[in-house]
């Protein structure tokens, strides 16, 4: 069978002109010719054109065509493959970017006015803007659909826009209420649309600064951000101002309003997350270095080298989850910043004698006495029950406990200690002669207290209580006759039991401290504790430290938090428990105990920091003081 190439365009759908192309490029030639020149095609032709057509539906191209089909080596067809799939990835690809850009761009039309959608050419450049300065992802973010996502061109911008446009033409000033008020809201609302995405707010300001049409089309102006800036500001400073006195504040003040600072932070705070996004470990010299400018940056934009300033703003900052807003953190951030401050700080596992949670209570009981003055727990023993090398190297870092969040920390171990010491002298006037120290760790009262009415005793691991003894000997101090030793793993021997086993008089009213150890044992563990207590002498009573809810916790505490419970647990001490204040107060009276009280950080801090001039005081902790009595 032989067809001219009239009959085969017919034949196959093809136009005469293709034919002559596909011949033109070596695709198809035909087998033979007429006398005339007139191209015949035969069987083998129209093979070939069938298998060309076909391909064609694959999207192959007509040179990829032609190598297929002219016997090349046998890699060529999956080498074909690849690069149509290649191609055929990145038509989608960009099918899916026209795609977003339309839906974007029908969002910003249907959020803005109606004049503005009539507009749609100011739209359609200000889209144009945003992506030349913004990724995808970013882009993916300002547009996101939901019920709490805000599109650039939301009537609520404009509703906005046009209240401060007309506070800023009245003068306002940026401390008034209204302005302050105005900046609250435009802060909250750039959360809102960013996704609270720093990174992205920082970038959208950039845009409004740099770019003068989208000036024009948005209503935001350069002069207006510095108005909002200024505001927000003195908006942030009435927040502190719940937590400082007149004189702490005045100085706040002045270095909040300090626009130099305030330009340094959004700048700080994305050179941090870049490096965090990066996978750079928090222990890396340039992120360390980075750390290093924060802390002198905070210092700067808050309280100098006051320290005691120092602790209170940051017991603000923590009570006031709004002072995070409009700064460039969030909590992935906090999380990494709050890391690479603890490097060289780290948890590490022992093999013997105190847990890692018993040895930094101890060394933070004994800078106490090297450190603060006035003492809230005079304890000469502190720095010999730690053991030499110990106690020498604690003597020569002791400028990481001059930090006020060591500060804050060692003021609410020293308080929870001198709170038991007080509590057990009242319970010993009442003729209780009993006191049981729960997991006592390095606990020194024993050794403090030689004239004791009655009988200590201490309840420990075996390990660490055999690592006390042998520090205590070293250190020459006497163990006194009330002391028993009580070896016991709460979680696999009762401690009625251990306490039998050393004495302990059931029928008679005892007193038990039961701090920093709840924490690590499951609840079960803890209510089953707390049911033998229930159950002594009428006249018993436990102070009880017990963590709160993670969940519960202001975002900055929340962040601390999670991060100590992570060293922990990789030190072999994972927190297992936690309580809600108002459910321990049912489970203790449950278990029937006749009344609890639990102290407040303000309660605590008036009765054993007033006054001081060191700045040592509790700041807002991931933990509560019970006292429970039967």
């Amino acid at each position: 069978m032989q067809l001219k190439i009239g009959e085969l365009a017919k034949r196959a759908g093809l136009s005469v002109r293709a034919l002559h192309h596909y011949d033109a490029i070596g695709l198809l030639s035909p087998s033979q010719r007429t006398e005339g020149g007139a191209r015949l095609y035969g069987r083998g032709d129209l093979i070939r054109l069938h298998r060309i057509e076909a391909l064609k539906r694959f999207g192959y191209s007509l040179p990829d065509i032609k190598v297929n089909l002219d016997d090349q080596p046998a890699s060529a067809p999956i080498n074909i493959l690849h690069r149509q799939i290649a191609e055929l990835d990145a038509r989608a690809s960009r099918a899916q970017r026209l795609s977003r850009h339309l839906r974007r761009l029908a969002k910003m039309l249907a959020a803005g006015s109606e004049t503005l959608a009539i507009d749609w050419l100011n739209t359609l450049e200000l889209m144009s803007m945003y992506q030349k300065h913004l990724n995808e992802d970013e882009l993916d973010t300002l547009f996101a659909t939901g019920p709490d996502a805000i599109a650039p061109m939301d009537p609520i911008w404009d509703e906005l826009i046009v209240e401060v446009h007309s506070a800023m033409r009245e003068g306002l000033s940026s401390e008034s209420s209204v302005a302050q008020e105005l900046a609250w809201r435009w802060v909250r609302l750039m959360t809102r649309m960013t996704n609270n995405d720093p990174a992205l707010a920082y970038k959208l300001m950039k845009i409004q600064t740099a770019e003068p049409r989208a000036q024009q089309i948005v209503g935001i102006t350069a002069e207006m951000l510095v108005w909002i800036d200024e505001s927000f500001a003195h908006a942030r400073c009435t927040l502190l101002a719940k937590h400082l006195n007149p004189a702490q504040m005045d100085e706040v003040r002045r270095r909040q309003l300090n626009e130099k600072n305030r330009r340094e932070w959004p700048t700080l705070a994305l050179e941090l997350r870049a490096h965090m996004q990066a996978g750079v470990a928090a222990d890396a010299a340039p992120v360390q270095a980075l750390v290093e400018r924060w802390q002198q940056l905070f210092r700067e934009s808050f309280c100098g080298d006051d320290v005691v300033l120092e602790v209170h703003v940051r017991d603000a900052l923590n009570q006031e989850p709004d002072l995070q807003l409009g700064v460039g953190l969030d909590e992935a951030l906090l999380a990494y910043l709050h890391k690479a401050h603890i490097v060289g700080h780290d948890v590490t596992p022992t093999d013997a004698g105190p847990k890692p949670s018993a040895l930094i209570v101890a060394r933070q009981r004994a800078a106490h006495q090297l450190l603060d003055r006035p003492l809230v727990l005079d304890d000469p023993l502190a720095l010999a029950v730690l053991g030499k090398a110990e106690a020498q190297d604690l003597r020569n870092g002791l400028d990481r406990f001059r930090h006020p969040m060591s500060m804050c920390r060692r003021s609410a171990l020293v308080v929870r200690s001198r709170l038991a010491d007080d509590i057990w002298t009242e319970a010993a006037e009442r003729g209780v002669r009993q006191y049981v120290v729960l997991g006592a760790g390095l606990d020194t009262t024993a050794y403090r207290q030689h004239d004791t009415p009655g009988s200590i005793f201490e309840v420990d691991l075996p390990a660490t209580q055999e690592w006390k003894r042998a520090h205590l000997n070293e250190a020459g101090i006497r163990l006194p006759q009330s002391l028993r030793f009580v070896p016991v793993d709460f979680e696999r021997i009762s401690l009625a039991e251990g306490l039998t086993r050393a004495g302990f008089d059931p029928l008679a009213p005892a007193f038990f401290s039961w701090l920093g150890v709840t924490m690590y044992l499951d609840e079960a563990a803890v209510v089953d504790t707390l049911r033998f207590i229930a159950r002594c002498a009428r006249g018993s009573a436990v102070l009880l430290e017990y963590a709160l809810p993670v969940s519960s916790l202001p975002p900055m505490m929340r962040v601390f938090v999670e991060q100590l419970m992570a060293q922990f647990a990789e030190g072999g001490e994972p927190w297992k428990s936690a309580f809600d204040p108002a459910e321990l107060a049912q489970i203790l009276v449950t278990l029937g105990f006749s009344s609890s009280h639990t102290w407040t950080i303000d309660q605590l801090n008036q009765r054993y920091f007033a006054n001081r001039s060191d700045g040592l005081q509790i700041a807002t902790t991931p933990s509560r003081l019970t006292l429970a009595t039967v």
